[in-house]
């Protein structure tokens, strides 16, 4: 599913936001910008719950594939190989 290498990917970038945002926080503080230093870890905060939030949809996805019914399974094959052809345009 396209679905779950998306969240990967936005998995991946999340992490690398907080990374980054974690750098910031660090320089801030060593600046002794307190204002800046607490929205960067306010920014922190947030992509950790998004991070988690998207771990949460990877594993069920990912669970989900596995348990993948035969209807759905047989529905993914059928829209892919359809043969389906267009009726003359009106």
């Amino acid at each position: 599913m396209h679905t779950l290498s998306h969240l990967q990917e936005a998995l991946h970038q999340k992490e690398q936001a907080l990374i980054q945002y974690v750098r910031h926080m660090r320089e801030a503080q060593d600046s002794e910008n307190e204002e800046i230093a607490a929205l960067y870890a306010d920014l922190a905060k947030a992509e950790e719950k998004h991070i988690a939030v998207i771990r949460d949809q990877i594993t069920q996805l990912a669970q989900g594939q596995e348990t993948l019914n035969k209807y759905q399974q047989i529905n993914q094959y059928n829209s892919q190989h359809s043969t389906y052809q267009n009726g003359p345009e009106q």
